[in-house]
């Protein structure tokens, strides 16, 4: 079961006015972080900031319109992709997404060839590393689900002059989670602290 912030039915979207990131564990099969850190069942979340936290699904393609319509919508202003990594070592900011293939043959003959994540990557590897956890960017296209759901969520997203910003993080599986929590805040605290609250429903214009 998905683990949400949204807050209760009595207090509506339109009351909470904070900014929502969503951090999407597109592993089904091995979470890496399960946002809860006390016995109360609350997720984490900054000051300032709702976070919400999307489990994968057996229809990529889905997941991907999904969370591109939230972004499109600025239902959602940011989104963090987590997942693991085949490689042991340090995380990996995974910078860039190729089209999808199936037994050599790309998925679709309209896309583009590359995509290229559109969060900071050079404050969020900063941010990382200041919290003591070692991190490399890579160009590395992993085939697998984390990359698809990328490369799918970036084509599908609209153009316009503020792109929300988009991240992928991979983890080892020999890194404890104490270190994959400290990874995942920094990241989060990097894509939304330019992120302003949203508007008053129906406030006077």
């Amino acid at each position: 079961m998905a683990i949400s912030t949204h807050i209760s039915d009595e207090r509506s979207q339109d009351q909470d006015r904070r900014p929502l990131l969503l951090v999407c564990n597109w592993s089904a099969t091995d979470p890496v972080w399960d946002m809860v850190e006390d016995l109360s069942g609350v997720p984490w979340q900054p000051e300032g900031i709702r976070t919400e936290l999307v489990e994968s699904a057996a229809d990529i393609t889905a997941l991907a319109e999904n969370l591109a319509d939230q972004l499109d919508h600025q239902d959602a202003r940011a989104l963090l992709l987590i997942g693991r990594t085949q490689h042991e070592g340090p995380a990996r900011l995974q910078l860039r997404a190729e089209i999808p293939q199936k037994n050599g043959q790309r998925l679709s003959q309209d896309g583009p060839g590359v995509v290229r994540a559109t969060a900071p990557a050079g404050q969020i590897l900063e941010a990382v590393t200041k919290a003591r956890v070692s991190i490399v960017a890579s160009s590395e296209n992993e085939a697998d689900d984390g990359s698809r759901l990328l490369y799918e969520i970036l084509t599908r997203l609209d153009e316009r002059l503020e792109t929300p910003a988009v991240a992928l993080i991979r983890f080892p599986k020999s890194m404890p989670e104490t270190a994959i929590a400290h990874t995942i805040k920094s990241a989060v605290h990097v894509m939304t602290q330019h992120l302003s609250h949203a508007p008053r429903f129906n406030a006077a214009r």
